[in-house]
């Protein structure tokens, strides 16, 4: 009986152990998000850089903003990040922006710093935009050129067409969704495949405090809603100068999906940075600040014209 009694007890311990280590790891894990969650909303090289950042309560909303450290006269720039990121991606390129023009980045509700409690409603694309005019309103602003990525040109289209007279230019950084690959896999494998290209500067670090912030459920509707949000149907309305910019590496954004947006703006462009991937505002600031120059002076030239 004794030899019986070994390997059960041998099995029991191996189980108690492993009920162990799993609780351990549990524990670290619930540790290590809360530690995500608390990470502060500008990064510490941004900061030393001069970018300052300061709350208000937008409507129901407390929203986090990010600021250039010098004024400039003309429009100010809005650089509005794709979801579920926060502003804290756009930083480096308010940074290269900021010689010539103000430029501001908001955290849209429930993103980054702009937390909402979990029981609050996730925000569909126009409810983001009708946020953003909120925003522009409270700061004091009644024009600007908007700058977005990937999602964020969503809830820019929203806004172009909901509150044309905020906007009096756009750049549209790697449009979403491409409706030939609107499914929730497709998209997944187009960025796994960007970011194998993006190695060297990776966003993951910031993807994992961004998703801690915002949580899984916002995060995994957000996803469902822009799946369902369709920007072209958007396009034909918007009257003022857009530009769209990708890279000729980018796999989540590719040429055909951009080139069929750019015919249906009555006043859009398209340009594509050679060698760049999706994440250019993160990856390449310096080259998006280059290639968008031209684009920024003209409008700003024409505002002056009015």
């Amino acid at each position: 009986m004794r030899r019986k009694e070994q390997p059960t007890r041998w099995k029991s311990g191996a189980l108690l152990a492993g009920l162990g280590l799993g609780a351990a790891a549990a524990w670290w894990g619930v540790q290590q998000w809360q530690r995500l969650k608390q990470t502060p909303p500008v990064s510490p090289r941004s900061h030393h850089a001069g970018l300052a950042g300061y709350f208000q309560q937008i409507g129901e909303w407390r929203m986090f903003t990010r600021v250039t450290p010098h004024d400039a006269p003309g429009l100010p720039l809005v650089l509005v990040h794709e979801l579920v990121m926060s502003g804290r991606a756009m930083e480096e390129l308010a940074l290269a922006l900021s010689n010539n023009y103000r430029v501001l980045v908001p955290d849209l509700p429930g993103f980054g710093a702009s937390v909402l409690p979990p029981s609050a409603p996730v925000l569909s694309v126009e409810e983001q935009a009708d946020a953003l005019w909120q925003w522009l309103q409270h700061n004091q602003l009644t024009r600007a050129i908007w700058i977005g990525s990937a999602s964020g040109c969503q809830v820019l289209a929203a806004l172009a067409v909901r509150h044309p007279e905020a906007v009096a230019g756009l750049v549209f950084q790697g449009p979403t969704v491409d409706r030939h690959a609107r499914s929730l896999l497709r998209q997944a494998w187009r960025g796994w495949r960007n970011s194998r290209l993006e190695r060297h500067r990776s966003s993951t670090s910031l993807m994992h405090v961004d998703l801690a912030k915002a949580g899984l459920w916002r995060a995994l509707k957000n996803h469902r809603l822009l799946l369902h949000d369709r920007i072209e149907h958007r396009l034909p309305y918007i009257n003022v100068p857009t530009l769209l910019l990708r890279g000729s590496r980018d796999t989540v954004s590719p040429a055909r999906w951009v080139e069929e947006l750019g015919a249906l703006l009555p006043r859009g462009e398209v340009l594509t940075l050679r060698g760049g991937t999706h994440t250019l505002h993160y990856v390449y600031p310096w080259s998006f600040r280059h290639a968008i120059r031209p684009f920024l002076t003209r409008i700003q030239q024409e505002e002056q014209h009015e």
